[in-house]
């Protein structure tokens, strides 16, 4: 009796498996990477990064672009120009160039939610310029741009020094009718591709963007940070030290963790508190301020406290003129206000309106790797 059941289970395997539609690695190119570009007649150019692997099991990357009317139709243009059938499910980055996403990135977002076989843990980021210059170009040591331009994404998210852009995050922000979505922007300088800052979007259209060293404060209000670090300015004269009244202080620090804490404090005022309580290592100041008085850490602290409160008013003030709500401030207000009734357009006013508290308080816990 055994026997036959082990039999039956086989059977019903190998059927199985014969029911399957298999896919042969060696007869298929590997989608890593997508850009797309808008063109003359509002027609959509794509890019796409290529890996092909060979009988012997080596990997060999092409770019191939194409111009149609739908990013279907240049899918199908590609099909026709490569030996290999075409497998997206290994796409890891959408890259959207600067004109189109200031038209809308709705539709080809929408498109990628349909699509079963992406994930939705793909990154997507806006290009200074367009996509096609940036990938198309023949850098002298980059052997795969497809896994490059995801690695610089995925190790700044990681190391926290940008914020995360994941197709699951961003459908989920862009189908919130009181929140938008940001996404990162990368310009190719040179023989490399960096991160350029932040751009802010409304109803899918890109209205406005931040530079890269408002990161930190855009994270700070959005997120949690719990091994963050940043450079910071700061005034001598917030120092309590004559010595350094008309100096500029460079300070470094890593290791922030930090919490934070919207509260709305008047609904009918539309006015909220944000606390923001930072622990930080102090990793490098200029070598004249000297550390061994306690007093002195006092005086730091306070000064990096009012300078990340005051470039978080000027972030937020930005967001606030091109009404793009990416921090959250429209769903605090209606989970904390009863019958808020919150619409698109009736938040939209709010939020450009509305005043918010900073309080701001940095805490050094150590300094350096001696303590």
């Amino acid at each position: 009796m055994k026997k036959e059941k082990l039999f039956i289970v086989l059977l019903s395997c190998i059927l199985l498996m014969g029911c399957a539609d298999q896919k042969i690695l060696e007869r298929i190119g590997l989608v890593t990477l997508i850009g797309y570009d808008v063109e003359e007649e509002e027609k959509i150019s794509a890019t796409v990064v290529i890996r092909q692997i060979n009988p012997e099991f080596q990997s060999k990357v092409e770019v191939q672009t194409e111009t149609e009317n739908t990013s279907k139709g240049t899918r199908i243009s590609i099909d026709r120009k490569t030996a290999k059938q075409i497998a997206a499910g290994q796409l890891r980055v959408v890259l959207f160039g600067e004109d189109l996403a200031k038209k809308s990135i709705e539709h080809p977002i929408h498109t990628f939610m349909m699509n079963n076989e992406i994930s939705t843990s793909i990154y997507l980021a806006v290009v200074r310029g367009d996509a096609q210059s940036l990938l198309a170009y023949p850098y002298e040591n980059v052997t795969d741009v497809g896994q490059h331009i995801y690695n610089l994404i995925d190790h700044n998210i990681e190391q926290q020094q940008t914020i995360s852009s994941t197709l699951h995050e961003i459908v989920r922000d862009d189908y919130s009718d009181v929140r938008n979505f940001a996404l990162p922007i990368l310009l190719k300088k040179g023989e490399n591709i960096q991160l350029d800052g932040i751009a802010l979007f409304k109803k899918g259209k890109m209205v406005g963007e931040l530079p890269a060293n408002d990161i930190f404060y855009i994270m700070i209000m959005t997120n949690k940070l719990d091994n963050g670090t940043v450079e910071l300015t700061l005034d001598g004269e917030t120092l309590n030290n004559n010595k350094f009244k008309d100096e500029q202080l460079q300070i470094a620090v890593d290791s922030i963790k930090t919490k934070r804490k919207i509260k709305v404090v008047n609904s009918k005022q539309n006015e909220f508190n944000l606390t923001v309580n930072m622990d930080c290592r102090l990793l490098e100041i200029d070598s004249k301020v000297s550390l061994t008085d306690p007093k002195v850490y006092e005086d730091i602290e306070r000064a990096m406290s009012e300078k990340i409160k005051k470039e978080m008013m000027k972030t937020l003030k930005y967001s606030q003129e091109v009404d793009s709500d990416i921090y959250g401030f429209g769903e605090q207000f209606r989970s904390q206000v009863r019958d808020s009734n919150l619409t698109e357009e009736k938040w939209s006013e709010l939020f450009q309106n509305m005043k918010v508290n900073f309080d701001v308080n940095v805490e050094i816990v150590r300094n350096g790797v001696f303590e």
